[in-house]
């Protein structure tokens, strides 16, 4: 899965919200300041390029769809993130949040609990 640009993933992240749509719907969900319809045109071929994208093709316009799904994208962007600057640790990345106040003490007690589930029911 190659990565994605900041354009990109605005266009993905669309895409993901309206599950599919023409290039006009696309263009209407995004952003203010909205991109011009020739630019998401463009940032569709590449996508549909890297194989996130799909389409059929209905009269004159093309119906995109999602190949790949916002979680299967979250979880690779997650793994380089923690390749990239934590050393490959989940317990850095947490523990980055909690020294940053980012988790209160009953996140980190719903997570705790949510890794012993997961230890004890593996699947």
């Amino acid at each position: 899965m190659k990565a994605l640009t900041k354009g990109e993933e605005q266009v993905m992240q669309v895409l993901w919200q309206l599950e599919q749509g023409f290039l006009k719907d696309l263009t209407e969900a995004m952003p203010e300041p909205k991109p011009h319809s020739n630019t998401v045109a463009t940032l569709l071929k590449i996508l549909v390029d890297k194989g996130y994208v799909g389409y059929e093709v209905q009269g004159r316009n093309n119906l995109y769809k999602p190949l790949v799904s916002k979680a299967d994208y979250g979880k690779k962007t997650i793994q380089q993130v923690l390749k990239g600057y934590f050393e490959g640790s989940p317990a850095k990345l947490v523990s980055q949040f909690v020294n940053d106040n980012n988790l209160s003490l009953e996140e980190l007690e719903a997570l705790l609990q949510e890794i012993k589930n997961n230890k004890n029911n593996p699947s």
